[in-house]
């Protein structure tokens, strides 16, 4: 599969889908991580290309001690990924560690998604942080470090996110009607094809009985533009040209902390789809089935 270098705006990839369907489909209430379903803001996100492509996109180089390509997902086969949720193990953008920043390369390493603090007394605390407010990471202990010398771009072909829509009534099993929160589901992605990348922070922890973990918090910001209509956040989409910035911990990134410019947000489609998405045992390519939204027709 290949994929075109990214542009200057830094947006990226997705597989374009043939055949859209437009049958329309009723969202599903929003749940829990824990209940394998759907994850908050921003919860779901798909990675769609081969490992020598995501090399190339990025610039960057396999970590051999990290297993290299073969070891991008944690052990678990190498394959496209239509449904990544938090706790998962997934491809993430950062220099080398071991070198000055000044001759460290670009690597992709294999982080699970949800920071644990070197501090954390065990792994479950990451499950809580699978994203970071821009505004405040300064501010927050468990990002204040990673902030300062740990920063990554997380590898996305889209992302998903879940928009409230207004109230129904149905009926309850007191034979009272209950208002029911429904939400409609959308993908986002370049609309050009590209691979767009999240600002992201890394930390390494190790257990008390020794076991290593590197993990990974997705940043994210106001939305912008046509998002806000869907959810007031988005994750924080940096362009190409921002990418090295991001990545020197001798680079102050405060002012790379802004939510994504007007510009990069229009090179987005904003897609409706169905409610399996909600689900993360779906993971196939028919999630990204463009459907009907869901409209006042539909909810009466």
């Amino acid at each position: 599969m290949g994929v075109r270098s990214p542009p200057s705006t830094g947006r990226s990839g997705r597989n374009p889908l043939p055949g859209f369907s437009r049958a329309a489909a009723r969202p599903e209430p929003a749940l829990s991580v824990a209940d394998g379903t759907m994850a908050g803001m921003c919860g779901r996100y798909t990675l769609t290309m081969e490992p020598e492509s995501l090399y190339g996109a990025f610039d960057a180089e396999p970590d051999l001690e990290a297993g290299g390509a073969a070891g991008l997902y944690g052990g678990d086969p190498v394959r496209s990924r239509y449904n990544i949720a938090p706790t998962v193990t997934v491809p993430v953008v950062r220099v080398d560690p071991r070198v000055p920043p000044a001759d460290a390369r670009r690597q992709i390493e294999p982080m699970r998604w949800g920071l644990v603090p070197s501090w954390a007394k065990d792994r479950s605390v990451g499950n809580r942080m699978f994203n970071a407010r821009a505004e405040s990471l300064s501010t927050k202990a468990a990002f204040r470090t990673a902030l300062a010398r740990r920063r990554c771009l997380i590898p996305a072909s889209g992302y998903y996110e879940w928009k409230k829509l207004p109230q129904e009534s149905v009926p309850g099993s007191s034979g009272r009607t209950r208002k029911s929160v429904l939400k409609q589901p959308y993908y986002m992605t370049p609309a050009d094809g590209s691979v767009m990348a999240f600002a992201g922070l890394w930390e390494y922890w190790r257990s008390p009985d020794g076991d290593p973990l590197v993990s990974m918090t997705i940043i994210t910001s106001d939305a912008v533009g046509p998002m806000r209509d869907i959810h007031d956040r988005m994750p924080l989409i940096l362009p190409a040209s921002e990418w090295d910035a991001w990545l020197d911990p001798q680079v102050d990134p405060g002012p790379l902390l802004t939510p994504p410019s007007e510009e990069l947000v229009a090179g987005l489609e904003l897609r409706p789809i169905g409610p399996r998405v909600g689900a993360v045992a779906n993971d196939d390519p028919e999630l990204l089935q463009r459907v009907e939204p869901i409209g006042p027709a539909v909810l009466l």
